[in-house]
Protein backbone atom coordinates (compact mmCIF):
# COMPACT_ATOMS: atom_id res chain seq x y z
CA UNK A 1 0.00 0.00 0.00
CA UNK A 2 1.28 3.36 -0.91
CA UNK A 3 2.12 5.82 1.57
CA UNK A 4 1.17 9.80 0.94
CA UNK A 5 3.02 12.32 3.00
CA UNK A 6 1.64 15.79 2.56
CA UNK A 7 3.98 18.95 2.89
CA UNK A 8 2.27 19.95 6.34
CA UNK A 9 3.49 16.26 7.89
CA UNK A 10 6.77 16.18 9.96
CA UNK A 11 10.08 15.25 8.24
CA UNK A 12 8.02 16.31 4.61
CA UNK A 13 11.40 18.04 3.69
CA UNK A 14 13.50 14.80 4.87
CA UNK A 15 11.34 12.77 2.63
CA UNK A 16 11.60 15.55 -0.42
CA UNK A 17 15.41 16.35 -0.15
CA UNK A 18 15.62 12.07 -0.37
CA UNK A 19 13.76 12.24 -3.36
CA UNK A 20 15.59 14.83 -5.16
CA UNK A 21 18.60 12.73 -4.80
CA UNK A 22 17.10 9.48 -6.01
CA UNK A 23 15.07 10.28 -8.72
CA UNK A 24 16.41 11.00 -12.39
CA UNK A 25 15.11 14.41 -13.80
CA UNK A 26 15.00 16.75 -10.64
CA UNK A 27 15.82 19.92 -11.72
CA UNK A 28 15.95 23.14 -9.39
CA UNK A 29 12.80 24.00 -10.06
CA UNK A 30 11.84 21.09 -7.52
CA UNK A 31 14.24 22.01 -4.88
CA UNK A 32 13.54 23.24 -1.37
CA UNK A 33 15.09 26.34 -1.69
CA UNK A 34 13.08 27.45 -4.72
CA UNK A 35 9.98 25.49 -2.58
CA UNK A 36 11.10 28.40 0.26
CA UNK A 37 11.16 30.95 -2.14
CA UNK A 38 7.97 30.34 -3.57
CA UNK A 39 6.02 30.70 -0.13
CA UNK A 40 7.61 34.09 0.21
CA UNK A 41 6.87 35.59 -2.61
CA UNK A 42 3.09 33.82 -3.26
CA UNK A 43 2.48 34.78 0.40
CA UNK A 44 -0.76 36.96 -0.41
CA UNK A 45 -1.88 34.86 -3.53
CA UNK A 46 -0.70 31.01 -3.01
CA UNK A 47 -4.09 29.50 -1.33
CA UNK A 48 -3.15 26.38 -0.36
CA UNK A 49 0.08 24.23 -1.02
CA UNK A 50 -1.20 20.67 -1.70
CA UNK A 51 2.22 18.86 -2.52
CA UNK A 52 3.13 15.29 -1.81
CA UNK A 53 5.48 12.89 -1.24
CA UNK A 54 4.68 9.34 -1.92
CA UNK A 55 6.37 6.08 -0.57
CA UNK A 56 6.34 3.00 -2.22
CA UNK A 57 4.90 -0.39 -0.36
CA UNK A 58 8.87 -1.04 0.66
CA UNK A 59 8.65 2.43 2.26
CA UNK A 60 10.98 3.44 -0.89
CA UNK A 61 10.96 7.36 -2.13
CA UNK A 62 8.47 6.79 -5.31
CA UNK A 63 7.64 10.26 -6.25
CA UNK A 64 7.27 14.10 -5.53
CA UNK A 65 4.21 16.06 -6.29
CA UNK A 66 4.30 19.86 -6.57
CA UNK A 67 0.82 21.31 -6.06
CA UNK A 68 0.67 24.85 -5.05
CA UNK A 69 -3.26 26.17 -5.82
CA UNK A 70 -3.78 29.81 -7.20
CA UNK A 71 -7.11 31.53 -8.42
CA UNK A 72 -7.18 31.69 -12.08
CA UNK A 73 -8.36 34.10 -14.40
CA UNK A 74 -12.06 33.68 -13.72
CA UNK A 75 -11.01 33.45 -9.35
CA UNK A 76 -11.36 29.68 -9.52
CA UNK A 77 -8.96 27.68 -7.73
CA UNK A 78 -6.78 25.75 -9.49
CA UNK A 79 -3.46 23.72 -9.72
CA UNK A 80 -0.63 25.97 -11.60
CA UNK A 81 2.23 28.22 -10.57
CA UNK A 82 0.94 31.61 -9.83
CA UNK A 83 -0.12 32.41 -13.75
CA UNK A 84 2.37 29.43 -15.46
CA UNK A 85 2.29 25.72 -15.18
CA UNK A 86 3.52 23.54 -12.48
CA UNK A 87 6.14 21.19 -12.87
CA UNK A 88 5.07 17.57 -13.63
CA UNK A 89 5.71 15.04 -10.88
CA UNK A 90 8.80 13.41 -10.27
CA UNK A 91 8.62 9.19 -10.46
CA UNK A 92 11.33 6.97 -9.34
CA UNK A 93 12.39 4.08 -11.65
CA UNK A 94 12.33 3.61 -15.29
CA UNK A 95 9.44 4.47 -17.57
CA UNK A 96 9.12 1.34 -18.78
CA UNK A 97 8.94 -0.84 -15.20
CA UNK A 98 5.53 -1.47 -14.03
CA UNK A 99 6.57 -0.30 -10.66
CA UNK A 100 6.79 3.37 -12.04
CA UNK A 101 4.14 2.60 -13.85
CA UNK A 102 2.04 1.79 -10.63
CA UNK A 103 3.18 4.68 -8.78
CA UNK A 104 2.72 6.90 -11.70
CA UNK A 105 -1.44 5.80 -12.14
CA UNK A 106 -1.29 6.40 -8.28
CA UNK A 107 -0.22 10.19 -8.10
CA UNK A 108 -2.66 10.96 -11.05
CA UNK A 109 -5.70 9.69 -9.15
CA UNK A 110 -4.16 11.02 -6.25
CA UNK A 111 -4.64 14.65 -7.69
CA UNK A 112 -7.92 14.01 -8.81
CA UNK A 113 -9.01 13.19 -5.35
CA UNK A 114 -7.41 16.38 -3.57
CA UNK A 115 -9.07 18.50 -6.67
CA UNK A 116 -12.79 16.60 -5.76
CA UNK A 117 -12.05 17.02 -2.03
CA UNK A 118 -10.41 20.80 -2.40
CA UNK A 119 -12.99 21.88 -4.95
CA UNK A 120 -9.70 22.92 -7.66
CA UNK A 121 -11.37 23.52 -10.70
CA UNK A 122 -8.14 22.41 -13.31
CA UNK A 123 -4.69 21.15 -12.92
CA UNK A 124 -1.95 23.04 -15.26
CA UNK A 125 1.33 20.74 -15.57
CA UNK A 126 4.63 20.79 -17.71
CA UNK A 127 7.32 18.36 -17.99
CA UNK A 128 10.63 19.51 -17.81
CA UNK A 129 12.74 19.63 -21.74
CA UNK A 130 15.69 17.78 -19.88
CA UNK A 131 13.01 14.78 -19.98
CA UNK A 132 13.33 14.20 -23.87
CA UNK A 133 17.25 14.83 -24.44
CA UNK A 134 17.58 12.09 -21.29
CA UNK A 135 15.36 9.28 -22.97
CA UNK A 136 12.33 9.00 -20.22
CA UNK A 137 9.37 10.62 -22.94
CA UNK A 138 9.11 10.93 -25.61
CA UNK A 139 5.23 12.00 -25.96
CA UNK A 140 2.81 13.76 -23.94
CA UNK A 141 1.92 10.96 -21.55
CA UNK A 142 -0.01 13.81 -19.37
CA UNK A 143 -2.90 12.89 -22.23
CA UNK A 144 -3.13 9.46 -21.06
CA UNK A 145 -4.38 11.22 -17.89
CA UNK A 146 -7.29 13.47 -19.15
CA UNK A 147 -4.66 16.52 -19.49
CA UNK A 148 -5.58 18.66 -22.95
CA UNK A 149 -1.84 19.25 -24.78
CA UNK A 150 -0.58 22.83 -24.94
CA UNK A 151 3.18 21.85 -25.67
CA UNK A 152 5.86 24.60 -25.62
CA UNK A 153 9.80 24.69 -26.25
CA UNK A 154 12.67 25.68 -24.43
CA UNK A 155 16.02 26.06 -25.24
CA UNK A 156 18.44 23.92 -23.63
CA UNK A 157 22.34 24.04 -23.66
CA UNK A 158 24.73 21.04 -23.59
CA UNK A 159 27.14 23.00 -21.13
CA UNK A 160 29.58 19.82 -20.29
CA UNK A 161 30.60 20.67 -23.87
CA UNK A 162 34.54 21.95 -23.94
CA UNK A 163 34.28 25.87 -23.47
CA UNK A 164 35.48 26.16 -27.20
CA UNK A 165 33.17 24.20 -28.59
CA UNK A 166 30.20 26.54 -26.46
CA UNK A 167 31.76 29.84 -28.04
CA UNK A 168 31.08 28.43 -31.55
CA UNK A 169 27.69 28.46 -31.07
CA UNK A 170 27.56 31.64 -29.62
CA UNK A 171 25.45 34.09 -32.34
CA UNK A 172 28.22 36.05 -34.33
CA UNK A 173 26.63 39.28 -33.63
CA UNK A 174 27.05 37.98 -29.72
CA UNK A 175 30.07 37.56 -29.64
CA UNK A 176 31.39 41.07 -30.47
CA UNK A 177 28.57 42.41 -27.58
CA UNK A 178 30.55 40.13 -25.50
CA UNK A 179 34.07 40.85 -26.60
CA UNK A 180 33.26 44.32 -26.51
CA UNK A 181 31.18 44.33 -23.17
CA UNK A 182 34.79 42.62 -21.74
CA UNK A 183 37.10 45.34 -22.28
CA UNK A 184 34.45 47.96 -20.39
CA UNK A 185 33.38 45.99 -17.53
CA UNK A 186 34.29 42.89 -15.21
CA UNK A 187 32.60 40.08 -13.90
CA UNK A 188 32.42 38.38 -10.23
CA UNK A 189 30.84 35.03 -9.98
CA UNK A 190 29.41 34.46 -5.99
CA UNK A 191 28.43 31.18 -5.04
CA UNK A 192 28.62 28.79 -2.09
CA UNK A 193 32.51 28.46 -2.22
CA UNK A 194 33.10 32.18 -2.03
CA UNK A 195 29.23 33.60 -0.54
CA UNK A 196 29.37 36.99 0.90
CA UNK A 197 26.19 38.21 2.17
CA UNK A 198 26.80 41.95 1.59
CA UNK A 199 27.91 41.19 -1.91
CA UNK A 200 25.20 39.48 -2.55
CA UNK A 201 23.40 42.86 -1.59
CA UNK A 202 24.15 44.30 -4.61
CA UNK A 203 21.49 42.16 -5.78
CA UNK A 204 18.83 43.77 -4.18
CA UNK A 205 20.04 47.43 -4.28
CA UNK A 206 20.15 47.05 -8.23
CA UNK A 207 16.68 45.16 -8.06
CA UNK A 208 15.37 48.55 -6.11
CA UNK A 209 16.94 50.99 -8.79
CA UNK A 210 15.76 49.47 -11.85
CA UNK A 211 12.49 49.05 -10.47
CA UNK A 212 12.26 52.19 -8.71
CA UNK A 213 11.14 50.93 -5.64
CA UNK A 214 10.67 47.67 -3.42
CA UNK A 215 8.94 45.35 -5.21
CA UNK A 216 9.27 42.43 -2.82
CA UNK A 217 9.67 41.62 0.25
CA UNK A 218 13.38 41.40 2.15
CA UNK A 219 13.06 37.55 3.28
CA UNK A 220 12.27 37.27 -0.07
CA UNK A 221 15.85 38.42 -1.13
CA UNK A 222 17.26 36.68 1.93
CA UNK A 223 16.43 33.00 1.13
CA UNK A 224 18.01 33.66 -2.47
CA UNK A 225 20.87 34.43 -1.03
CA UNK A 226 20.39 31.27 1.32
CA UNK A 227 20.35 29.27 -1.95
CA UNK A 228 23.94 30.78 -2.77
CA UNK A 229 25.35 29.73 0.81
CA UNK A 230 23.64 26.09 0.44
CA UNK A 231 25.43 25.48 -3.19
CA UNK A 232 21.50 26.11 -4.73
CA UNK A 233 22.14 29.10 -6.83
CA UNK A 234 25.28 31.45 -8.17
CA UNK A 235 25.11 34.97 -8.67
CA UNK A 236 27.00 36.45 -11.69
CA UNK A 237 27.58 40.54 -10.98
CA UNK A 238 28.92 42.69 -13.63
CA UNK A 239 31.21 45.85 -12.42
CA UNK A 240 31.99 49.00 -13.92
CA UNK A 241 35.85 50.03 -14.06
CA UNK A 242 35.17 51.97 -11.15
CA UNK A 243 34.00 48.58 -9.31
CA UNK A 244 30.10 49.40 -9.04
CA UNK A 245 27.57 46.53 -9.49
CA UNK A 246 25.74 47.73 -12.81
CA UNK A 247 24.21 44.58 -13.40
CA UNK A 248 23.22 41.10 -11.60
CA UNK A 249 22.51 37.79 -12.91
CA UNK A 250 20.71 34.90 -10.75
CA UNK A 251 20.93 31.59 -11.71
CA UNK A 252 19.45 28.03 -10.00
CA UNK A 253 20.96 24.46 -10.35
CA UNK A 254 20.69 21.27 -9.00
CA UNK A 255 22.56 18.11 -9.65
CA UNK A 256 22.94 18.10 -13.62
CA UNK A 257 20.98 21.38 -14.29
CA UNK A 258 21.22 24.81 -14.16
CA UNK A 259 18.24 27.08 -14.94
CA UNK A 260 18.23 31.01 -15.47
CA UNK A 261 16.19 32.63 -13.08
CA UNK A 262 16.36 36.61 -12.97
CA UNK A 263 18.38 39.49 -13.10
CA UNK A 264 18.32 43.20 -12.52
CA UNK A 265 20.34 45.85 -14.88
CA UNK A 266 21.16 49.39 -13.64
CA UNK A 267 18.61 51.56 -16.10
CA UNK A 268 21.59 54.13 -16.54
CA UNK A 269 23.59 51.84 -18.52
CA UNK A 270 23.51 52.05 -22.23
CA UNK A 271 20.94 49.56 -24.19
CA UNK A 272 23.87 48.42 -26.42
CA UNK A 273 26.39 47.98 -23.63
CA UNK A 274 26.09 44.27 -24.22
CA UNK A 275 26.21 43.42 -20.45
CA UNK A 276 23.33 41.23 -20.35
CA UNK A 277 25.16 39.03 -22.88
CA UNK A 278 27.91 39.00 -21.36
CA UNK A 279 26.68 38.06 -18.33
CA UNK A 280 24.85 34.75 -19.78
CA UNK A 281 27.61 33.94 -21.03
CA UNK A 282 29.82 33.98 -17.76
CA UNK A 283 26.65 31.97 -16.32
CA UNK A 284 27.13 29.09 -19.07
CA UNK A 285 30.49 29.15 -18.58
CA UNK A 286 30.58 28.75 -14.43
CA UNK A 287 27.67 25.91 -15.64
CA UNK A 288 30.27 24.21 -17.32
CA UNK A 289 33.02 24.74 -14.91
CA UNK A 290 31.03 23.02 -12.24
CA UNK A 291 30.16 20.07 -14.19
CA UNK A 292 26.67 20.80 -14.90
CA UNK A 293 25.04 18.82 -17.79
CA UNK A 294 21.84 21.00 -19.01
CA UNK A 295 22.16 24.51 -18.87
CA UNK A 296 18.54 25.90 -19.04
CA UNK A 297 17.98 29.00 -20.77
CA UNK A 298 13.83 28.88 -19.99
CA UNK A 299 10.66 28.47 -21.81
CA UNK A 300 9.91 30.47 -25.74
CA UNK A 301 6.46 31.30 -25.74
CA UNK A 302 4.79 29.48 -28.97
CA UNK A 303 1.90 31.66 -30.26
CA UNK A 304 0.54 32.59 -33.66
CA UNK A 305 0.83 36.26 -32.23
CA UNK A 306 3.65 37.02 -30.75
CA UNK A 307 4.36 40.81 -28.88
CA UNK A 308 7.60 42.27 -29.64
CA UNK A 309 9.05 41.66 -26.35
CA UNK A 310 8.34 38.06 -26.21
CA UNK A 311 9.98 37.58 -30.05
CA UNK A 312 12.73 39.91 -28.20
CA UNK A 313 13.24 37.42 -25.64
CA UNK A 314 13.11 34.43 -27.73
CA UNK A 315 15.84 35.57 -30.09
CA UNK A 316 17.88 36.75 -27.20
CA UNK A 317 17.90 33.15 -25.92
CA UNK A 318 18.24 30.79 -29.06
CA UNK A 319 21.60 33.09 -29.50
CA UNK A 320 23.46 31.37 -27.41
CA UNK A 321 23.54 28.04 -29.16
CA UNK A 322 21.91 25.05 -27.43
CA UNK A 323 18.60 23.41 -28.55
CA UNK A 324 14.87 24.15 -29.06
CA UNK A 325 13.51 21.66 -27.37
CA UNK A 326 9.81 20.38 -26.23
CA UNK A 327 8.24 21.12 -23.46
CA UNK A 328 5.28 18.86 -23.36
CA UNK A 329 2.79 20.68 -21.02
CA UNK A 330 -1.17 20.20 -20.41
CA UNK A 331 -4.18 21.34 -18.25
CA UNK A 332 -7.14 18.82 -16.93
CA UNK A 333 -10.18 20.26 -16.23
CA UNK A 334 -11.86 18.81 -12.91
Amino acid sequence: MMKVIHCNEDNFDLYWQNGLTKIPGATPMYSLGVRQFDHEIFSSSLLQDDSFAVLSDSDEIAALVPLYCFRNETGLPEYRYAGEYLRSPLIYGSPDSNKYKKAQKFVFAYIDELAKKNKVSAHKTLIEGVDILEGRHYYNYLTDFGYSDESSVCQLIDSSKDIKDLWSDVRKSYKHLINRAAKNYVYETISSHNYNFEECEDYRRLHFKAAGKQTRSLESFYLMYKMVENNQAFIVFSKDKNGCTVASHFFYYLGAYCLYASSAVDPELPSDSGIGHLAMWQGIITACNMGIRFFDMGQLRISSNFSKKEMSIAVFKKGFGGRTVTVFRGTKVF
